[in-house]
């Protein structure tokens, strides 16, 4: 128990002005559809990675760049086959912790938008998302923190009507780096 309190005590956040930030998220998710607006049943995989790097112009705010990397499958109805597609998008994040930053547990906000492109099956077609996340974040020590995030983003895909809405539950770590001490 002790060493569970020391541990506890040692585990401060570098959420301060003038530090940066390095890590990612990733999540995973599996759709089976069902209705008719989708035709026939099938199946869609998609394993997702978001890597960034950031900097805090103030205390517990943060702003950055975000890349995504996402694949799909989609299992083709009535086959054993699937249709493979890659994302590749980027684009600027804010991020805002909400509790004091000397605490080892803190909860996070966060804003991106990204600009990017889907390729499968020859064709390329280019996209934008809006993402927004939430959760708590867990300091090991000073320099690393693991989240677990909520998400949800909408998608629209250039020259096709609508947008597509996505939940997603997520893992990440991010490494604080701190300032040099002047």
């Amino acid at each position: 128990i002790s060493l569970t309190i020391f541990f506890l005590n040692c585990a401060k956040s570098q959420i301060t002005k003038h530090n940066w930030l390095l890590g990612g998220n990733i999540n995973y998710s599996s759709t089976n559809f069902n209705s008719e607006n989708f035709g026939v049943p099938h199946n869609l995989n998609t394993l997702q990675i978001n890597p960034n790097i950031g900097y805090f112009p103030l205390d517990k705010f943060a702003t950055g760049i975000k890349i995504g990397i996402e694949k799909i499958n989609v299992k083709e109805p009535g086959t054993s086959g699937y249709n493979r597609y890659t994302n590749l998008n980027l684009g600027p994040f804010v991020r805002y912790y909400l509790l004091k930053p000397i605490n080892n547990i803190n909860i996070l906000t966060e804003g991106a938008y990204l600009y990017g492109f889907e390729k499968g099956n020859s064709e390329k077609i280019s996209k934008s998302t809006f993402l927004i996340s939430a959760g708590p974040v867990v300091y090991f020590n000073t320099v690393v923190g693991m989240e677990f995030l909520v998400s949800y983003s909408t998608q629209k895909f250039s020259g096709i009507k609508g947008n597509n809405n996505t939940i997603k539950f997520g893992i990440g770590l991010q490494v604080h780096l701190e300032k040099e001490e002047e």
